[in-house]
């Protein structure tokens, strides 16, 4: 049986030591379906990932595992040494804005631009477009999720075939994710969801000061935060101690969920959250959130602009702490809007649909497996 390498900085939970378990974020949600479909066509997926807590090999629900330690390395020079170990069918799944040496004829894969934060220095971003140039130039092709990326290689790089980036949304299964059958107009309390790890990228510290003031605000207000953290670090230990001391502490929730039970925190929920700062694609939240019939308050950042419409099916907005808390409060105080933006919200889901994506990355590995 043929192997593909797939090349990633996480895939288990490798942050905190636990690489008997899945990561809880987007990207590893990728690489696990995108395994799926390696093994579907009758291919064996081999994911190699950094590692902060040591070199490792495991197997997870028939994915081969193989870790490298990274903690006393440089990162690049850690992934160039899993590029050299992988064999010759390999997609890269994570840095393609570092300069790796890729080998030619390989797919990558852009989760979404991480460079588009306004305090990164021009220096940087050039040397970005530059690492970005050279995976063009090696690469077969480079899968986007998003627009956002492929709209970037248009304007910085050279090419000389329009397909060398294709544009393929992240996807959600909308069979799964449906809205509750029970109204939620029957609750005592509307519940906000942040469906988001704890990161400043995916903005936390915006939406724990819009949590303040909402919480403070409306008495019939409860927020969860559902997602996984990395411990011992500086913002998980304040994180914590802001949940412990919160003066609204009994409507405060935080839990981090599995793939398979994460369905229930949308259903339980009357709005979702997207706020992120910066790095950001098709965000799988996002999709899972509209597929569950759920208003969006979105920040306008990356991907989330390929998904969200404002005012159709939900509320796109700059990701600081006044406009966040601001349209929060509009869809409290709507219900009227709040059922509105979730009707198109689920019909928006159906056209990113997990069958479209896997019909599509088939053909992609398909044609990639048969070239030379």
């Amino acid at each position: 049986m043929r192997e593909i390498g797939i090349l990633t900085h996480s895939f288990t939970d490798a942050y905190n030591g636990n690489t008997d378990k899945i990561y809880g974020g987007g990207l590893e949600r990728y690489l696990y379906d995108l395994s799926g479909v390696v093994k579907e066509l009758g291919c064996r997926p081999v994911i190699h990932q950094l590692s902060a807590s040591g070199s490792f090999r495991t197997e997870l629900e028939g994915i081969r595992v193989i870790g490298y330690d990274c903690k006393q390395t440089n990162l690049v020079e850690a992934f160039n040494r899993m590029s050299a170990e992988a064999g010759d069918k390999i997609v890269y799944s994570s840095f393609i804005w570092e300069p790796i040496d890729y080998k030619q004829g390989s797919i990558g894969i852009c989760h979404g631009i991480n460079w588009d934060h306004p305090g990164f220095s021009p220096e940087h971003k050039s040397n970005v477009a530059r690492n970005v140039q050279n995976a063009l130039s090696r690469l077969k092709r480079i899968v986007s999720v998003d627009s956002h990326f492929v709209t970037f290689c248009r304007a910085v790089c050279s090419f000389d075939d329009p397909e060398r980036v294709v544009l393929l949304p992240n996807a959600v299964d909308t069979e799964e994710y449906v809205p509750a059958d029970k109204e939620k107009s029957e609750r005592d309390c509307l519940r906000i969801l942040y469906p988001r790890r704890i990161s400043i990228e995916r903005g936390i510290v915006p939406m724990m000061l819009a949590a303040d003031r909402l919480l403070a605000s409306y008495p019939h207000v409860a927020i969860e935060f559902a997602g996984e953290v990395i411990e011992d670090s500086l913002l998980t230990k304040a994180f914590r101690l802001w949940l412990g001391a919160h003066p609204h502490r009994n409507r405060i929730r935080h839990q981090a969920y599995t793939f398979a039970q994460m369905k229930t925190a949308y259903q339980r929920a009357d709005i979702a959250v997207i706020p992120t700062i910066f790095s950001e694609g098709t965000s799988f939240s996002c999709l899972e959130a509209l597929s569950c019939g759920l208003p969006v308050v979105s920040a306008n950042v990356g991907g989330l602009n390929d998904l969200i419409i404002d005012g159709f099916n939900g509320l796109l907005v700059s990701p600081t702490e006044d406009k966040i808390y601001e349209a929060i409060s509009s869809l409290v105080e709507n219900e009227q809007l709040r059922r509105s933006l979730g009707r198109e919200a689920r019909a928006t889901a159906r056209a990113f649909d997990k069958a479209i994506w896997k019909r599509k990355w088939r053909t992609i590995i398909a044609d990639f497996m048969e070239s030379p």
